[in-house]
């Protein structure tokens, strides 16, 4: 193993509480090189005493061989922002994008650098991710977007090796070569969720698969943060949505997708099953066309 290459694992902290510590922990007992392991927390802006938990990891982690870094934001950037942070500031030749409230299998990351040292030609690897509460229980193994109606769902058969249309950002690996031929995440997307498959995508216009191991295992806490205000990530999950479609589909696409989820699902996930998604779906639908129109008469104007 002495001759494995340099990872960056780089995650976001607001107010995760102790998970920060659970997934130090999990990093800590890799079966990777430890000085070949660089771990970098961006806070975005915590008040719950989860910032201070992770400094005084500091000395611990620094012992065990891996070093440790902290940048602190003064705002909550977001999750695109706070990972370009920490990537702008890394040293590893795979970066690792991860969740504060992952935990590591032990033969989690050696598995997925070397199948992407095996097969160079995948830029986005990720792996099983089963849940926290229910550790047996897979949540995510890849997932595809039907191009038409927009619907998303996990691809079949968690046990195989597959090319889904993206991995979750929350457990991905990606080779630092191909973030500089690609970019890295994209920052228009607020907050949390798109800016995964948004990379992805690009990944795989610029001519790599996206590659899911299932020997790769991880445990999630599954957006704990943002169950705290549904409608707060209802608004978030469909604004990105909707970017993400007008970004990277063709008009076809995009004009099926938006008609039959505002018309079809939005409309009754609001009247049959009343989640309160319709008013969430309009103000995403509505930020899009204001900051298409917006960036259409700056173009005007030039």
């Amino acid at each position: 193993m002495k001759n494995y290459p340099p990872v960056s694992i780089i995650f976001p902290n607001h107010n995760g509480g102790s998970e920060p510590l659970e997934c130090l922990r999990s990093i800590k007992n890799l079966n990777y090189p430890k000085n070949r392991i660089e771990v970098i927390v961006v806070d975005n802006n915590s008040t719950d005493g989860s910032l201070q938990k992770v400094k005084s990891q500091k000395s611990k982690v620094k012992s065990t061989g891996q070093n440790l870094k902290i940048i602190e934001n003064k705002v909550n950037v977001g999750f695109a922002k706070a990972i370009n942070q920490g990537i702008n500031s890394s040293h590893g030749e795979f970066i690792f994008i991860t969740n504060d409230d992952i935990i590591f299998d032990k033969d989690s990351l050696k598995i997925l650098v070397e199948y992407l040292i095996a097969y160079p030609n995948v830029g986005v690897a990720g792996g099983k991710i089963f849940s926290k509460k229910r550790p047996t229980q897979v949540i995510s193994c890849g997932y595809m977007m039907n191009k038409w109606t927009g619907n998303i769902y996990p691809f079949s058969n968690p046990n195989v090796i597959k090319e889904p249309d993206w991995v979750q950002g929350c457990a991905m690996l990606v080779p630092k070569a191909v973030l500089n031929k690609i970019g890295m995440l994209d920052e228009n997307f607020s907050l949390i969720y798109f800016e995964d498959f948004d990379l992805c995508i690009r990944a795989k216009k610029a001519g790599y698969s996206i590659a899911y191991i299932p020997s790769a295992h991880f445990w999630h806490g599954q957006s704990k943060t943002m169950d705290k205000n549904l409608q707060h990530k209802y608004y978030q999950w469909y604004k990105n949505k909707v970017r993400f479609i007008i970004k990277n589909l063709p008009i076809f696409n995009i004009l099926s997708i938006l008609l039959i989820q505002f018309f079809i699902i939005t409309s009754y996930r609001a009247l049959v099953l009343r989640d309160r998604r319709f008013i969430p779906f309009l103000k995403g639908f509505y930020w899009n066309i204001k900051n298409i129109l917006k960036t259409l008469a700056a173009r005007t104007a030039l």
